[in-house]
């Protein structure tokens, strides 16, 4: 449970991409351009914090003007390399996780302290990435790798506070502090590690890693409990090297600025309520259940990467054949309505073989359920972040937070009854963004 693939600017306005062929493309004059930059939500104090020109007229004097006779034709969104590169880090995502979960269990002495170490990973690298790609968005990956690490290392220099103490006040274990402080610094590197591209380095090492892992503790091993917690050891530095040499070669500051902290509000909240629905559910059901409900949202977030990349790029792709905004509309609802189910019966296909195959019982039907819906609510949730609506994002998931709580203090019932209730208005919500070809244009 950590974030480890975030595909889109997860906090703010969706951040327009630039580009000086598409701007500046057979402009009049520069007057034009810069009603272009305008247009597209850019002013003279973003353009002086982002392109160091004084104003949006003189960014607009630097750019390129290209001129043709035929109308400009923008590169298509995304592309098979994009499709292949998100289900690498799908991948990427559900090998941490494993891992991740398989080295906490060795060393924790208990699963409270391995699902809050998992849970405080998710959050706090879900605000890192908000982090980074509010700055990638802006075309300036650099900067926000670099504020990223700032932030990130204001973080542990906190959680390292938090060990100190643990092991100098009597009674405290500083097992779980440990455990939450190396979790979150593999999850905020490995986040931005993905958004600047290395998912086949990240697939390799934790591929390598959870096969040694598994083959431990599948024999058994006496030296499980030296080899698992080294190999993990070892991912964290290859990672953390990785980063290192990137930073080598980036000039930009890394200290984090007031205005990062709004960037990582929306995908933190949105991180932070999931993950409190997902712990109200898991004190609701048996233990073994509960392992089945986090594998089956493990692999509905791993899910939901590929599928927006999938649907943005068909609606995109659809947007451009069909003439009528009537038929766009309708091939947008089916595709959007398709994929999502497809999510939702992942996840309840993943709760289903955990329960029954390797627990071996029959009573599966509530996990089923509570994993879909979850699954759902979640999908819908992060599906609005991708379009820009973060703040919706952030209502849905407080939605699938309020539904549990009601499921856990009132009855299943009534938490099944809300969460249908927030299911549909968040299926209408998603409906009437993209029936709008100029959410995914």
């Amino acid at each position: 449970m950590s974030a480890d693939t975030v595909i889109v600017p997860a906090a703010g306005s969706a951040v327009p991409k630039l580009e000086n062929n598409l701007m500046a493309y057979d402009a009049v004059d520069t007057f034009e351009i810069t009603a272009r930059l305008e247009a597209s939500g850019l002013s003279d104090r973003t353009v002086r914090q982002r392109h160091g020109a004084k104003d949006v007229f003189d960014y607009a004097s630097s750019l390129v003007q290209e001129r043709g006779t035929t109308q400009a034709t923008a590169e298509p969104w995304l592309g098979r390399d994009d499709l292949l590169q998100s289900v690498r880090r799908a991948i990427v995502l559900i090998l941490g996780a494993v891992l991740g979960g398989l080295t906490a269990t060795v060393l924790a002495a208990n699963t409270r302290e391995v699902l809050v170490a998992g849970i405080g990973a998710w959050i706090i690298g879900q605000a890192v990435s908000g982090i980074v790609w509010t700055y990638a968005g802006a075309g300036q990956l650099k900067r926000g790798v670099a504020r990223g690490t700032g932030a990130t290392l204001l973080i542990m220099a906190v959680l390292a506070c938090y060990v100190g103490v643990s092991l100098i006040l009597p009674g405290h274990d500083a097992t779980m502090a440990a455990l939450l402080m190396v979790w979150c610094w593999y999850s905020c590197v490995v986040s931005m590690l993905v958004i600047l591209g290395r998912s086949w380095f990240l697939l390799t090492v934790l591929a390598c890693a959870v096969s040694i892992v598994a083959t431990m503790l599948a024999i058994r091993s006496t030296a499980a409990a030296v080899i698992v917690p080294g190999t993990a050891l070892l991912v964290v530095a290859a990672v953390t090297a990785l980063l290192a040499i990137h930073l080598r070669s980036n000039p930009e500051g890394r200290r984090p600025r007031w205005e990062d902290g709004r960037s990582a509000v929306a995908p933190a909240a949105q991180a932070g309520f999931l993950a409190a629905a997902l712990t109200l559910a898991l004190t609701r059901l048996p233990a073994w259940e509960g392992t089945a409900l986090v594998a089956a949202t493990v692999v509905a977030a791993a899910a939901t990467d590929p599928a927006l990349v999938l649907m943005r790029q068909r609606l995109q792709w659809s947007s451009q054949r069909t003439p009528l905004l009537r038929n766009a509309a309708w091939n947008a609802w089916l595709l959007t309505l398709a994929i999502s189910a497809t999510i939702v019966v992942i996840s309840a296909a993943v709760s289903s073989v955990v329960v029954l195959f390797l627990v071996e019982d029959n009573r599966a039907a509530a996990t089923v359920v509570v994993a879909a819906i979850f699954s759902a609510l979640a999908t819908i949730s992060t599906a609005l972040s991708a379009f820009g609506q973060p703040r919706r994002g952030v209502l849905f998931a407080a939605a699938a937070c309020l539904a549990a709580a009601l499921w856990l203090l009132v009855s299943s019932g009534a938490g099944i009854l809300a969460a249908a209730a927030f299911l549909l208005a968040g299926i209408v919500v998603l409906l009437a963004l993209v029936a709008d070809p100029r959410t995914y244009a």
